[in-house]
């Protein structure tokens, strides 16, 4: 009798061991898929990033040439002998 509970519990350990092994390797799937999507996001973000650092250069550039304009405008105004 003894040798069957012995076995018994080897068998309940074993089955133990099984069922944390399936569980940690459904978590590891679990990760890896929620790491790939991260990983996805992450680069549309930085071509987000990217894309909105070329637009915001391309307004700085364009809003100096609109101050450079007006600055030439002013001076006109300035030069222009009204007395």
């Amino acid at each position: 009798m003894m040798a069957l509970d012995i076995l018994k519990q080897l068998d309940d350990r074993i089955q133990t061991f099984v069922n944390r092994a399936e569980k940690i390797r459904k978590e590891n799937e679990q990760l890896t898929h929620r790491l790939a999507e991260s990983e996805h996001r992450l680069n549309e973000v930085s071509g987000q990033l990217k894309q909105f650092e070329v637009e915001r250069r391309a307004h700085e550039t364009e809003r100096n040439e609109v101050r450079a304009r007006i600055e030439k405008l002013l001076q006109r105004f300035e030069n222009l002998d009204l007395a």
